[in-house]
């Protein structure tokens, strides 16, 4: 980045002897964390040219990622003028970037595991594990187990990119599933309602985008009293929300 030091004062009111500095800082929506990634202290005048750049660890990251580059006043100033900014850590100019790293759609990691050594019925395919706090960051709030000991279903996962047919038959219903599981888990939740707002990228963000696009025109309300009243045609109204089994074009 090419920065104009003088300007910046001229613009700014700062006193010739304010320290400023360039902060690179990345947060990650997914894994929670954010980090000042570079710091450095600009000279006292004249134009500068700082090359920016940091590592962001893969499995540090996850949803969308931010990079917020920054001006910063690098100490506090004493002498400024009034309506000039004077306490160290003060923004002076920012831009923001994002990208998302999973894409446009919400996704969740998954992970193989042997159900018999972790303790879950050995025949079974897939379980997702959910946390129950809606403000939980989507990424760390669940997790798709696969299960090794069902090679045709680790196959079928491991081929997502170039599914034949019966691959496309297996992620059909694992999709449906998923869908079911996580409705009953909104259903479930008393705290959430129809007029929650949540934090993108959040369990409750991704819990009611899924009832409003998959269910449009329902009510949590109504989908609870279904679930308590009539669970098999509320499973019937997920399998046809989710098209299980309909044939790709």
């Amino acid at each position: 980045m090419r920065i104009d030091v003088d300007a910046v004062r001229a613009s700014t009111g700062l006193p010739a002897t304010a320290p400023l500095a360039l902060a690179v800082i990345w947060h990650s929506s997914g894994s929670g964390l954010r980090v000042r990634a570079q710091h450095t202290v600009l000279p006292f005048g004249g134009v500068v040219d700082v090359p920016i750049a940091c590592t962001v660890k893969g499995r540090e990251s996850g949803g969308t990622l931010t990079l917020d580059t920054q001006l910063v006043l690098a100490a506090r100033v004493d002498d400024a003028g009034p309506l000039t900014a004077r306490r160290a850590g003060s923004v002076l100019w920012r831009d923001e970037a994002q990208v998302r790293l999973q894409g446009d759609d919400s996704q969740f990691p998954i992970s193989v595991v042997d159900f018999k050594e972790a303790g879950y019925p050995e025949d079974a395919p897939w379980l997702l594990a959910v946390e129950p706090d809606p403000e939980a960051a989507v990424m760390g709030a669940m997790v798709l187990l696969v299960n090794s000991g069902t090679p045709q279903v680790l196959d079928a996962m491991q081929r997502a990119g170039h599914p034949g047919t019966a691959d496309r038959l297996i992620h059909s219903a694992v999709q449906t599933d998923v869908v079911r599981l996580l409705v009953e888990h909104a259903v479930r939740m008393p705290d959430l309602q129809d007029d929650s707002r949540y934090e993108q990228d959040t369990l409750g963000h991704l819990l009611m985008g899924i009832v409003h696009t998959r269910l449009p025109g329902t009510t949590l309300h109504a989908l609870r009293r279904l679930y308590e009243n009539d669970p098999a045609l509320f499973s019937a109204r997920i399998h046809s929300a989710a098209r299980l089994f309909e044939k790709e074009s």
